[in-house]
């Protein structure tokens, strides 16, 4: 079958009913919290950029100032949409397992599929993990904001008019890098992918106010198992445990942010900070976390786990494991070894 000229922002899908929180994602616009702007984009970019990579988009590369945010995707919240196809094209569902079905059939994840004009997409019952991502070839096509496509739900900017999907939306495509029969059947390799659990491992360097907290303190982070509570989002994770107390409070601290012994004089948040207002539940602060906080910050997660922060529920058990600097940046080099054509394998069609 000859796939035909692709015309530029193709009206591809149309959106039946939106789910519980369906946005349009890439890797995020790094580079402007100066302003307040955070990153946004993916929760799991682990998954974004991997469902990129099997469609043939470009896959963008990790958060730094002026890197390239990839291709845009859906990012996919518990309860998915329902999308009708208006042109054929193939699609890569990665992350969660929210029961993707394909005109009613099981929608085999992590491979690249085509789906045919007046084919419907929809989801199901979450059975592992919490976000999924829907990647299409040549992207989901909205206008750039600040040089991304991210969705930040919070300041309502980016993708379709700051907003989570809604039914009647119609979704345009760009032009695929590649031809569509290529892209077809592709897949990552099995032992690549993720496994979804209740129970977390989250790697985190210690600091940069970890020497405001008692030794004590550090320990029961660091061998507490901690709940990942409901009341987390984009912007914080929070997770449910025991009280992390303080040292005495120097000074020039009271004098200059207050008696509170969490109170610190404001401070950049990288995206991963735990900020612990108070001494009580620890927050991680996610891709639409605020530029600067005056709270202690006991670690940071590192960017590798970041995706894995993503795909928790409320529940979910967690525990914060040390490590160095170095050993955050092997593991980081190794994650981007994943992230490449490498990992990508072409089998038979899947229809």
């Amino acid at each position: 079958m000859s796939w035909g000229i692709w015309e530029m922002d193709r009206e591809t899908f149309e959106v039946i009913g939106g789910g519980l929180q369906t946005t349009v994602q890439d890797l995020g616009r790094p580079g402007y919290l100066a302003i307040g702007m955070p990153t946004a984009g993916a929760q799991d970019s682990f998954s974004l950029r991997t469902g990129n990579l099997l469609v043939g988009n470009g896959a963008g590369k990790p958060f730094l100032v002026g890197g390239e945010p990839g291709e845009a995707g859906l990012e996919i919240l518990l309860l998915g949409p329902t999308l009708k196809v208006l042109h054929s094209t193939v699609v890569a569902v990665t992350g969660a397992d929210l029961s993707c079905k394909l005109n009613g059939k099981p929608f085999p994840m992590w491979t690249a599929v085509r789906v045919s004009k007046g084919s419907t997409i929809s989801f199901g019952r979450p059975i592992a993990g919490a976000r999924a991502y829907l990647c299409v070839a040549g992207g989901v096509g909205v206008p750039l904001f600040l040089g991304s496509k991210a969705t930040y739900v919070r300041g309502a900017v980016g993708g379709i008019e700051g907003r989570a999907l809604a039914k009647g939306d119609i979704l345009k495509t760009g032009i695929p890098k590649l031809s569509l029969e290529e892209i077809e059947g592709r897949t990552l390799l099995p032992r690549l992918i993720p496994q979804y659990t209740n129970k977390w491992e989250i790697r985190v360097v210690l600091g940069p106010q970890d020497y405001l907290f008692t030794e004590e303190a550090i320990k029961l982070f660091l061998t507490y198992e901690w709940q990942f509570s409901s009341t987390s989002d984009r912007m914080g994770c929070r997770f449910i445990g025991p009280k992390l107390n303080f040292k005495p409070r120097p000074d020039y601290l009271v004098k200059q942010a207050g008696s509170d012994p969490s109170n610190i004089v404001d401070d950049t948040i990288p995206v991963g900070g735990i900020q612990v207002p108070g001494g009580l539940e620890p927050i991680v602060l996610a891709v639409e976390g605020p530029s600067l906080g005056g709270y202690a910050k006991v670690a940071t997660v590192i960017i590798s786990d970041m995706s894995r922060v993503g795909q928790m529920n409320a529940g979910d058990l967690t525990r914060f494991r040390a490590v160095t600097v170095d050993e955050a940046t092997k593991i980081l080099r190794e994650t981007e070894k994943i992230l490449s054509e490498d990992s990508i394998v072409k089998k038979s069609k899947i229809r």
